[in-house]
């Protein structure tokens, strides 16, 4: 059984987005201080070591470490600022809206589908006796609770209505998958993507998807 309802953000959501804005705002402005220093202390050390093992002259040493740091600093400091920036309209969003979308389901089967190539996780649960709805994505890994007979799958949204992030909690108890369809399998077919509802049993869910057009 699957339900679908949208509710404000509980005071816990509200302070964990919060949480995440300040850090936001906190990373990209020390984003090329923190790995300036990280990537000057790393070149002192290789910089000394090179002075004892080489007798090219002290100076063209220095400035190749030296040089080397600054690189280092923009190639990685430049991005995760730019990545922490990115995310403090987004969070400022969902804050503002306050809105999240709860996306219920109990299911007492689940069949799973190997992961290949760090894609993410992909399970099929029992939607009715005769369709399955798939659940797909980073957050749904195997843990000690997921997947489970029921579980809540809670969006966070941002003022468009587009989920912004996504968390799971669970209500029920752990289930075993019945079976795990191998990656050799898998990657001939066109899996479904997120919460999408096949008609065809767990039995017979690869029969049911399309063969993949990739070669």
């Amino acid at each position: 059984m699957v339900t679908r309802s949208e509710r404000p953000l509980t005071e816990d959501e509200r302070r964990d987005l919060n949480a995440r804005l300040v850090n936001a705002r906190r990373e990209s402005t020390q984003a090329l201080v923190k790995t300036g220093a990280a990537s000057a202390l790393v070149c002192s050390v290789l910089a000394a070591a090179t002075l004892l093992a080489s007798s090219a002259p002290r100076t063209v040493i220095a400035a190749f470490w030296a040089a080397f740091a600054v690189v280092f600093t923009l190639w990685i400091g430049l991005p995760w600022r730019r990545l922490m920036r990115g995310q403090i309209p987004v969070l400022e969003s969902a804050l503002r809206a306050n809105r999240a979308r709860v996306i219920r389901i109990q299911s007492p089967r689940v069949v799973e589908f190997d992961e290949e190539e760090d894609e993410g996780a992909c399970y099929a649960f029992e939607h009715t006796e005769g369709s399955s709805i798939f659940v797909v994505g980073q957050e749904f890994y195997e843990d000690d609770d997921f997947p489970s007979t029921d579980f809540s799958i809670v969006e966070i949204l941002g003022e468009s209505g587009t989920p912004v992030d996504a968390i799971v909690r669970t209500h029920g108890v752990k289930l075993t998958p019945e079976r795990v369809i191998p990656a050799t399998v898998k990657r001939r077919l066109e899996l479904s993507e997120h919460l999408t509802v096949v008609d065809a049993t767990l039995g017979r869910i690869e029969a049911a998807l399309p063969a993949t057009s990739k070669r």
